[in-house]
């Protein structure tokens, strides 16, 4: 029993910091849209899609891409909050149709789900489902969203000063580290049987790895830093 519990809590560890932040971060465009995970091709070699599956993911992507340039005038006149809300639900709705257009597998939507699960990290234990899977109490739900909250707050005041375009190591090193805190809060929170349960939730771990565009098209190296 005791050597299960450090190997559910290892695997809830490595879930969560898998890639470093406090918060899921997306690589974002202007407007607040991401590039949808869907779309990239180190997880599209993880769910192993085919050419077929590709060229019509692509081709409902290009229509995805024409609507939100749309939606992107419509959204200067939300406050951030609004704007954050609009695009999270646009995104939502893009990666609902893209999985639709790729007639994935039930094997590639699951892994699909583990992935993004990741990608959210420490901010999943906020979602409602995800509570609700975990069967949290109450009690564990504040505990929780007292963690996210202190978390935010320090990560910010570490931050505030710091120039995001000189100073971007020094900021992913102080989020990293305010991470590691918080996930510890978290994970001190859960039951064994809600570490197990995390685990499966999301599978393997998987490092998503983002190219970055140069203006006027080509692309650099891939980051995994997101």
């Amino acid at each position: 029993m005791r050597t299960f519990c450090k190997t559910a809590l290892s695997l809830v560890l490595v879930a969560l910091l898998a890639s470093p932040g406090l918060a899921q971060r997306q690589r974002q465009r202007p407007g607040g849209f991401g590039q949808n995970l869907l779309t990239n091709k180190s997880v599209q070699e993880e769910l192993k899609i085919t050419k077929e599956q590709k060229e019509k993911i692509d081709e409902a992507n290009k229509k995805i891409q024409d609507k939100q340039r749309d939606e992107r005038a419509k959204l200067r006149d939300l406050s951030q909050e609004e704007r954050r809300e609009k695009a999270q639900a646009l995104q939502k709705e893009a990666t609902e149709e893209l999985i639709k257009a790729g007639d994935l597998t039930s094997e590639q939507k699951k892994r699909f789900a583990q992935i993004q699960l990741q990608q959210r990290r420490t901010r999943a234990f906020a979602d409602a489902e995800v509570q609700k899977q975990l069967k949290l109490t109450d009690a564990q739900k504040e505990t929780i969203k007292t963690a996210l909250k202190e978390g935010e707050d320090k990560a910010t005041a570490e931050t505030k000063d710091l120039d995001r375009r000189t100073d971007f190591q020094k900021i992913r090193e102080i989020r990293q580290k305010v991470g590691k805190e918080t996930q510890g809060k978290i994970a001190a929170a859960l039951t064994t049987e809600q570490k197990k349960i995390w685990a499966d939730m999301v599978g393997e771990p998987f490092e998503v790895k983002f190219e970055q565009r140069r203006p006027g098209g080509g692309n650099r190296r891939p980051r995994s830093d997101q």
